[in-house]
C-alpha cells in the first residue's frame, strides 16, 4: 500500500546543497519506522526552519500538508498545500497534493487541471496511479488515459515486463498498469488503443504471459470471464503444495463459477465456501462481499443484495480500484455502486 510518509532517500555522494542528506525526510523515515509516525507534526514543528535547505524546506511544507490529509482535516490540509504551492509552485509532489485536496473537496476541475501539470515520471508511480484512481471515480476516463500514458513510453524503452524488474525502476507491474488502461477501454466503450498496445507488447517485449494477456483482452471486452477459467483451474493445480498464498486465484476462480449459479444462495455459497489464509490480501474478503452483491443483483434477491453492499461499503468506502474490480469482473456492477452512493 502506498504511504505518503515514507520519502525517498536523497544522493548523499554529491557536494550540492540540494542534493545532501535531507533531515526532512530522514525524520518522516525515522518515525514511520518507530510507529511514532503520529508524531510528525510536531517534530516538524520542532524543527529550526531556518536553518533547512530550499529542498528540505519543500519536503517540510509537503510533509505538514500531509499530516492534516491523513488525519482527515480536509480545511487544514487545503490551506497547508495551498500555502506550500505559493512557496514552492514547481514541486511537482505538492502540486499532487494540491490537487488531491481540491477534489477531497470538490472543487474537481481545479484538482485535475493540476494533475495535469505533474504526470510520471516528475510524480511516482504511486502518485500517477492515484491520479488514475481519482479520474475512475469522477468519471474522467481520458484523464485516466492520460495519467497512464507515460508509463508505456517506459515499458516501450525497457521491453522487460518482469514484475520485480519494473520495480525497482521504479514502475508498476505490468499487469495492473495494463488493467488499468482497460478498465478505461471498457468504461469509454474505446477499444483502439489498448487493442493496439496489447499487440505492441506481444511482439515487442519480453517475460510475460502474453498468450493469456489476448485472452484476459478478449475476456474482459466481451464480459465472458468463464473463457479463463480452464487457465486459472491449471495455475492453482500448479501451485499446490507450494508456500505461495493461493486466496487470489480460488476467489477468482470462485467468481466466476458463481456466474453461472442459477440463483443468488448457490452463488453465494461458492464464493463463502473459499477458505483464505493470513498472507492473502485482506481486502479479498471484501470482494467476496462485492461478488455475493452481484450474484444477488444479477439474480433478482434485492434483499441479500441491499446487505452485501451496505457491508461492502463500510469497508470500501472509494470503492475498489479499477484494476482489481476489473480483475474479479465485477467492473461493470462497481459502476452502479459509483452512481448510487458516489453520485457519479
Amino acid at each position: 500500500m502506498w504511504n505518503p510518509f515514507r520519502r525517498k532517500k536523497i544522493n548523499q555522494s554529491s557536494h550540492s546543497t540540494e542534493h545532501q542528506s535531507n533531515r526532512v525526510d530522514a525524520l518522516a523515515n525515522e518515525l514511520q519506522q518507530e510507529g511514532r509516525i503520529k508524531d510528525l507534526e510536531h517534530e516538524l514543528e520542532r524543527l529550526d526552519y531556518s536553518s533547512l535547505s530550499k529542498i528540505e524546506k519543500e519536503a517540510w511544507w509537503h510533509l505538514y500538508g500531509i499530516v492534516a490529509f491523513q488525519d482527515g482535516h480536509d480545511n487544514e490540509a487545503l490551506q497547508r498545500f495551498q500555502e506550500a504551492y505559493n512557496k514552492f509552485p514547481n514541486s511537482a509532489q505538492i502540486r499532487f497534493s494540491l490537487g488531491q485536496q481540491y477534489i477531497r473537496t470538490g472543487d474537481i476541475e481545479k484538482g485535475f487541471s493540476l494533475f495535469k501539470t505533474c504526470r510520471f515520471p516528475d510524480v511516482s508511480r504511486e502518485y500517477a496511479l492515484a491520479q488514475a484512481r481519482y479520474a475512475y471515480l469522477w468519471d474522467r476516463h481520458e484523464d485516466g488515459k492520460l495519467f497512464l500514458r507515460p508509463f508505456f513510453d517506459a515499458y516501450k524503452q525497457v521491453k522487460i515486463l518482469d514484475d520485480h524488474f519494473l520495480y525497482v525502476r521504479g514502475l508498476p507491474f505490468f499487469s495492473q498498469w495494463w488493467s488499468y488502461l482497460t478498465a478505461f477501454a471498457i468504461l469509454s466503450d474505446d477499444y483502439e488503443e489498448i487493442d493496439s498496445i496489447t499487440k505492441y507488447v506481444s511482439k515487442s517485449c519480453s517475460d510475460y504471459d502474453f498468450d493469456y494477456l489476448q485472452v484476459e483482452l478478449e475476456a474482459y471486452k466481451n464480459d465472458k470471464p468463464q473463457i479463463l477459467l480452464e487457465t486459472l483451474e491449471k495455475r492453482l493445480r500448479d501451485m499446490s503444495g507450494g508456500n505461495f498464498p493461493t486466496g487470489y486465484t480460488r476467489m477468482n476462480i470462485a467468481v466466476i463459477k458463481s456466474r453461472n449459479s442459477e440463483s443468488a444462495e448457490a452463488a453465494e455459497s461458492i464464493l463463502s465456501n473459499v477458505e483464505l489464509s493470513e498472507q492473502d490480501f485482506p481486502w479479498l474478503y471484501d470482494i467476496r462481499t462485492l461478488a455475493q452483491a452481484e450474484a444477488s443483483h444479477r439474480l433478482g434477491d434485492s434483499i441479500s443484495e441491499e446487505k452485501h453492499i451496505k457491508a461492502f461499503m463500510t469497508k470500501q468506502s472509494m470503492l475498489f480500484e479499477p484494476d482489481i474490480a476489473l480483475n474479479f469482473h465485477l467492473l461493470r456492477y462497481q459502476e452502479i455502486l459509483k452512481i448510487e452512493f458516489l453520485g457519479k
